[in-house]
């Protein structure tokens, strides 16, 4: 099923199926499709329908019809192309038959469609055949489509958020391009994203090496406790207090104090200097409670670690502490020090500079080259007296605006005659080639200049090819299948538009018999209007 999509004009917003095999638009009451504005002649555009075909033909029209920037008199459309009817802009689709199912079934409830008069305008029907519907069912199907996609896709925050974005935000920022040059903002946008990206992963970094710091600072100081405990054992299990030291532990680097306490009490028993005092430690006293080592951060730079000192008790028969090795790690030993972290930081930062000064050339180049090619196209037509201005990206705000250059510059060359009323056009020339073609008495065809389409073949024609003619009619000579004519046809036809005047000829074989091909330009009230190709047999082949 095809539809068209109104752009922008009294219609805009509305589908409109393209129900019949031929459908008039225009400003008439007997139209098909009303367009209620000035610009539209009573009869402006008939819209055919032939299969998978659909074929656009000016009726005559004031303002003219356009297909994607260009004006035409009798073109085909494929699905997505855009035609402008002087200032109304609609767009051809061809949606799938279950959407023109879904669509009957909405909107007439699987009756039979009724007419109206008006196409655009059956999407509406009248108000006492839906009063018993539900508020749901008022929607026209693309309308009702479109809903139920904004609401399945963007919830009611994302609509808020998107509201706020273009009322609040984006003014503010589309306003920077009319104060600095573009190219320097771009680069302000992406330099701020570089510099709040380095510094948000900054953070988690640092949390990871101090964690990682808080682990190997544990590691170390339970391992001097070890060492420590291991080293004193034999002085701690035969009575020899005195002969306790702990220098092996201060002397290791990152170690506060170490010290050997009583588990009966709880004193200190060395350093001698320290003997008797009782540790004011509330985790030692704590951890003594369990006959196992022990480690823990006490605060933000120390670490307490406690290895148990053991011997056999021979009354219970069992491993009795009787001693505790503890150490008080410093953890800013380990530590990464804050100019350490701001290296990494400016490191970091240059880095991403760096990719982002890539990422920007390249980002800046992608807008700028459709911008340039599109100012290119212009200049050239403008010298030149071309008609058309098209764009390659995939990006339909700028194929939009190629194909309203295109119509302005089609316009342009076209001007008004008589204060906007009679515009030069070029007359429908369609009964004139079919006529010729038929007058003529051998094979012959006519192939429109504009956009190389065949406008009408005689029988001889269709004989000498084995094509009826509503196979060829409405086909581009560039989707001629058989080869070697289409190459001679382009070969004429370039050669016509080289020398309008002179004939161009070639020679070609169909069936095993030569033939003529003759191409001779047929000129309209400005410039070639169309090609007329006739094939004449050689001498001596009958």
């Amino acid at each position: 099923m095809w539809i068209i999509r109104f752009l922008n004009g009294p219609l805009a917003g509305q589908v409109v199926p393209l129900t019949k095999n031929s459908t008039l638009i225009g400003r008439a009451p007997g139209c098909d499709i009303k367009i209620p504005s000035g610009s539209i002649s009573k009869e402006h555009t008939r819209i055919e329908i032939f299969d998978d075909k659909v074929i656009v033909t000016d009726a005559g029209s004031r303002n003219g019809t356009f297909i994607n920037g260009v004006q035409v008199r009798s073109s085909k459309a494929n699905s997505g192309d855009k035609i402008a009817l002087h200032d109304v802009f609609f767009e051809v689709q061809k949606v799938p038959e279950n959407w023109a199912a879904r669509f009957q079934q909405q909107m007439y409830g699987g009756q039979q469609q009724p007419s109206y008069g008006n196409v655009a305008y059956q999407q509406s029907p009248p108000r006492s055949r839906r009063r018993d519907r539900d508020d749901s069912e008022e929607f026209s199907a693309p309308q009702a489509e479109s809903a139920e996609l904004m609401q399945s896709k963007f919830p009611r925050w994302a609509a808020v958020f998107q509201e706020y974005m273009d009322r609040v935000v984006l003014p503010g920022m589309v306003k920077l391009p009319e104060l600095f040059d573009f190219k320097w903002v771009l680069a302000g946008f992406m330099a701020a994203f570089i510099l709040l990206v380095t510094t948000l992963s900054t953070i988690p970094l640092v949390r990871i090496l101090k964690s990682s710091i808080e682990e190997e600072s544990q590691h170390h100081a339970m391992t001097i406790a070890t060492t420590l405990a291991r080293v004193n054992r034999p002085y701690l299990t035969s009575d020899q207090i005195s002969a306790a030291s702990v220098d092996i532990a201060t002397a290791r680097p990152g170690v506060k104090k170490a010290m050997i306490i009583s588990n009966i009490d709880g004193n200190i028993v060395s350093p001698a200097s320290q003997a008797g005092s009782y540790p004011d430690i509330p985790f030692v006293h704590e951890a003594r409670k369990f006959n196992s080592e022990a480690v823990k951060q006490i605060d933000d730079d120390t670490v307490v670690a406690m290895y148990p000192v053991m011997v056999f008790n021979q009354d219970s028969g069992n491993q009795a502490v009787t001693h505790w090795a503890v150490v008080l790690y410093d953890m800013r030993s380990l530590a990464v020090k804050d100019g350490d972290v701001l290296s990494l930081f400016i490191i970091t930062l240059c880095i991403s500079l760096v990719l982002g000064f890539v990422l920007f050339y390249f980002l800046y180049k992608l807008i700028e080259y459709p911008i340039r090619n599109i100012n290119v196209q212009l200049d050239t037509a403008l010298k030149d007296g071309g008609e058309t201005v098209h764009v390659e990206y995939q990006f339909p705000a700028l194929q939009l605006l190629a194909s309203n250059v295109s119509s302005a510059l089609t316009r342009a060359a076209n001007p008004v005659q008589s204060a906007g009323v009679n515009r030069a056009v070029e007359h429908d020339r369609n009964r004139e080639i079919g006529n010729l073609v038929e007058l003529m008495g051998f094979a012959a065809m006519g192939v429109r200049t504009h956009d190389l389409s065949i406008a009408a073949v005689n029988q001889a024609f269709e004989a000498r090819i084995g094509l009826p003619a509503a196979t060829l009619t409405l086909q581009s000579v560039n989707d001629i299948n058989d080869q070697a004519l289409k190459l001679s046809l382009k070969d004429l036809i370039e050669r016509v538009d080289k020398n309008p005047d002179e004939l161009a000829t070639n020679e070609l074989e169909f069936s095993g018999s030569n033939f003529q091909v003759v191409a001779q330009g047929i000129y309209g009230s400005a410039k070639l209007a169309y090609y007329l190709i006739v094939l004449l047999p050689m001498e001596g082949e009958g």
